[in-house]
């Protein structure tokens, strides 16, 4: 075998480690993380607000107002918001707040960040009679927990996702730190 032939081979041999090496990268490294701030996360939930809806066609609700903190040791976050109800006979407007404590999710199937495990710690119509506040605060609850359970706080664009799978990754768990949002990025 000349020279040449060896030093052609020797190089193939190294491109093909190289190669080979920098796609195995991602496994190699391991998964990554990335942190989204308790501040970014109150930017984020605050574009999805005000929330309307009209319950049992009695009922107009508007969910304002969002302020988030972040509840690591219990891998949750809760948020307060304002409330302004108006029963459609009357026409009676009242004014309050909620506090709701939830987990978060990643949904593959069409790349969003959504709501998980909602469940109302507090809720408060002010001015509403003694005898009517604790119907309000159970049915009040329910309705909630039901029209925020799943509801999308994000939507990753197709080109962050494009970006991250280029790097040979993919979104996985989510966590709530003491730093913020943690999303774990984990090989593919």
């Amino acid at each position: 075998m000349s020279f040449d032939m060896f030093t052609t081979r020797f190089r193939l041999l190294i491109t093909a480690l190289c190669i080979a090496m920098l796609s195995a990268c991602a496994t190699i490294v391991g998964p990554r993380t990335v942190y989204v701030s308790e501040a970014q996360l109150q930017t984020l939930l605050s574009r999805q607000f005000p929330f309307k809806n009209r319950f049992l066609e009695l009922l107009d609700v508007t969910v304002s107002t969002p302020r988030v903190t972040l509840l690591p040791q219990a891998n949750r976050i809760q948020t307060d918001f304002e409330i302004a109800t108006s029963d459609r006979i009357l026409r009676q407007p009242y004014h309050g707040s909620l506090a709701l404590t939830y987990g978060v999710r990643f949904e593959p199937a069409d790349n969003t960040i959504r709501l998980a495990d909602v469940h109302v710690e507090r809720f408060q119509i002010d001015a509403a009679p003694p005898q009517w506040q604790r119907q309000i605060d159970r049915l009040g609850g329910l309705l909630a927990e039901q029209a925020l359970n799943g509801r999308v706080i994000h939507t990753l664009r197709p080109k962050d996702i494009e970006a991250v799978q280029g790097r040979g990754y993919r979104p996985g768990t989510l966590r709530v730190t003491p730093e913020g949002l943690a999303i774990t990025l984990e090989p593919m």
